[in-house]
């Protein structure tokens, strides 16, 4: 009999040890470069898995962002990777590469179709994360088929709360009349696009976005604009420090062209979709006063 109690004992003794030491696994793990990617990833998993965002910090660059080792552990356990792509965020598909090219990855320049030299500020075509929401979810029901219902109903529930953002577009849309407008740097380009407007210095902005001073004449040209009434307003990101900029939203200012201030990462205690709506918003504003 004790012979009996002490086999089952050691038994249970080793199947408790096996279990420590292979853990089981909770669920798919879903890494996100960003956090805006990462909301909408957090939501699409749901309940059956985990989301984790890279980068949280909207003070930090994605593209100067060096991955930490703890970062690198994470890509390498990680069921499924979401990216920006289009070198937004270039160094996750190194991470990816470097463990084997085990992840899925969910790539919003291949989703939405945006080739390599085009505008990588994806998540500003108001089309890109519902159609991010719905590509993560496929994927995660080919991983998960038993979840695949819900994960798509998840995307479809996340998707109902960015509808607030298409609805303004569109209104912006009627409202905009093919108008020009200048930006310090593409970042809003693509919600501009969207919304109908036409951009009046692409030249000077694709320097700025580089890194490189513009051109005297491209300068030259910007300041004749706001002086004549050229363009509707002009677009600045406020995360980039520059005097060039600084002067010339003075000059805008002087002249009466109103500014729109965007950012390129997610600012703190906000959502997606408020981000979103608040940058919208700040467009409708300019159309109301202008009518």
């Amino acid at each position: 009999m004790k012979k009996r109690i002490w086999l089952a004992a050691l038994f249970g003794l080793l199947m408790s040890l096996a279990g420590c030491s292979t853990p089981q696994k909770t669920g798919v793990s879903v890494v996100s470069t960003v956090d805006f990617y990462g909301e909408m990833a957090k939501a699409v998993v749901g309940r059956y898995g985990t989301a984790t965002s890279v980068i949280s910090d909207p003070a930090v660059d994605p593209h100067d962002y060096e991955p930490t080792t703890a970062v690198g552990k994470a890509v390498a356990t990680a069921d499924i990777v979401v990216e920006n792509g289009a070198g937004y965020d270039s160094w996750m598909p190194k991470l990816v590469a470097a463990n084997g090219n085990r992840a899925k990855v969910v790539s919003a320049a291949k989703v939405v179709g945006v080739k390599p030299g085009e505008n990588e500020h994806i998540w500003y075509k108001p089309s890109a994360v519902p159609a991010m929401a719905d590509a993560l979810a496929k994927q995660l029901g080919k991983l998960d088929p038993v979840h695949k219902a819900q994960y798509l109903a998840n995307a479809a529930a996340y998707n109902k709360r960015l509808k607030p953002i298409s609805t303004l577009v569109m209104k912006l849309r009627h409202g905009s009349h093919n108008a020009r407008v200048a930006v310090s740097e593409p970042v809003f380009n693509n919600a501009l696009t969207a919304m109908g407007y036409r951009i009046s210095n692409e030249h000077f902005a694709q320097a700025i976005e580089e890194g490189t001073d513009p051109s005297p004449e491209d300068i030259r040209q910007l300041r004749a604009d706001f002086t004549a009434h050229r363009v509707q307003f002009f677009v600045v990101n406020t995360q980039v420090q520059s005097n060039i900029i600084a002067s010339l939203v003075k000059a805008a200012e002087a002249a009466d062209i109103p500014i729109v201030r965007v950012t390129e990462t997610l600012p703190a205690k906000h959502t997606y979709t408020s981000w979103m709506l608040q940058q919208y918003q700040a467009v409708a504003r300019v159309q109301a006063a202008q009518q």
